[in-house]
């Protein structure tokens, strides 16, 4: 007999830095700041490991009547995925304009704008840290000097004192920071952009 695959819930972030969720008024898509701490408003359950393209159903935190759009999750340029409409071929595009955004099913095309990335359980609870300065003390373990927190820019990109880090290629850093336990110390290999030595960031979580 054939195992049953295990599931992972996925939340998604778009290229804005903003969490893909659901307006529970609206009853529809919407953009959400990274809160730490909170679970965005839609997320995904998926066999792990996780092979692209697949058929995917977005579920709403807060359970409302209005259907979602069938998609199809493929892969999308530098480790990011895409949501394809099912029967109707068009993308899920999380745009943003000088006083606002907007989410729509309706793109023709692949770009920026259509591009998540797909966040795990341990990857938000290691953002969260990296915002949250009371969550995790963050240290040079050469020098000792103090890291601040991350601040997200559009692009997928953080910046910790003044360090450039893509979310994308860091994403295994960032679940392992999110693995660790209450009192635990580790140090955690980042990948600078534009360099190749390793950022090292020790991490102590309290306990």
């Amino acid at each position: 007999m054939n195992a049953t695959p295990s599931l992972t819930r996925l939340w998604f972030m778009d290229w804005h830095g903003r969490v893909l969720s659901h307006d529970p008024i609206r009853d529809d898509f919407s953009q959400a700041p990274f809160e730490p701490g909170i679970h965005p408003g839609l997320s995904a359950q998926l066999p792990v490991p996780l092979h692209l393209p697949c058929s995917v159903a977005l579920e709403k935190r807060v359970s409302m009547p209005r259907p979602l759009p069938r998609f199809e999750m493929q892969a999308a340029p530098n480790g990011l995925v895409c949501f394809q409409v099912k029967d109707k071929g068009t993308y899920l595009k999380s745009a943003r304009f000088p006083h606002g955004g907007e989410v729509v099913a309706t793109s023709p095309q692949i770009a920026q704008w259509e591009s998540f990335l797909p966040m795990s359980e341990n990857f938000l609870r290691g953002l969260s840290a990296l915002l949250v300065p009371q969550a995790a003390t963050l240290t040079d373990p050469q020098t000792g000097e103090a890291f601040s927190a991350i601040q997200l820019h559009s692009g997928f990109i953080g910046e910790i004192n003044g360090k450039r880090l893509s979310l994308v290629k860091n994403t295994s850093a960032i679940e392992q920071l999110g693995s660790l336990a209450a009192g635990q110390t580790a140090d955690i290999s980042f990948q600078e952009e534009d360099h190749d030595t390793p950022l090292i960031i020790r991490v102590q979580r309290p306990g």
